[in-house]
């Protein structure tokens, strides 16, 4: 599912130079349809943020993100629906903060003027029991679980 969000209207702080310059965030990349979309959706985005289960690789979704300019100025957050985001920001230097399953992650990032391609993050996360697939169903299994 692919959602866009417009940073301003999730800006909590009084009008700023920043929010005037507001851009959009767009979320989503599960299922290869969907990615494809995502890519589609994107093309002005100069950061792509990407959130996944350490070790495993598996990508995760709702991770709660804030982005902070580093020269000051009002932080905005969003809720990820799904494990890939493309934001088009103003150039700067920004702090980028997640949290998943209590678990927080930040860097920093320079969003460049023009990026040809999006500046890429990927940030990581421990899995949980929530997230841990069940054991794989061996072929027999399939089998015996396929006959009445």
């Amino acid at each position: 599912m692919r959602k866009t969000f417009f940073i301003a209207g999730l800006v909590v702080a009084a009008a700023s130079a920043f929010e005037a310059q507001a851009a959009a965030v767009v979320c989503g990349g599960v299922g290869n349809d969907e990615r494809r979309e995502l890519a589609s959706a994107s093309s002005g985005a100069n950061l792509s943020l990407e959130f996944s289960l350490a070790g495993r690789g598996n990508y995760i979704a709702d991770v709660e993100v804030t982005l902070t300019p580093a020269g000051g100025g009002p932080a905005f957050s969003v809720k990820t629906e799904g494990p890939i985001c493309y934001l088009e920001l103003p150039p700067g230097r920004y702090k980028v903060e997640a949290s998943y399953n209590g678990t927080r992650r930040s860097a920093s990032v320079t969003v460049p003027q023009k990026a040809g391609k999006p500046l890429r993050l990927g940030m990581s996360f421990p899995a949980t029991a929530a997230d841990i697939d069940p054991a794989p169903v061996s072929p027999e299994e399939k089998q015996q679980a396929s006959k009445p």
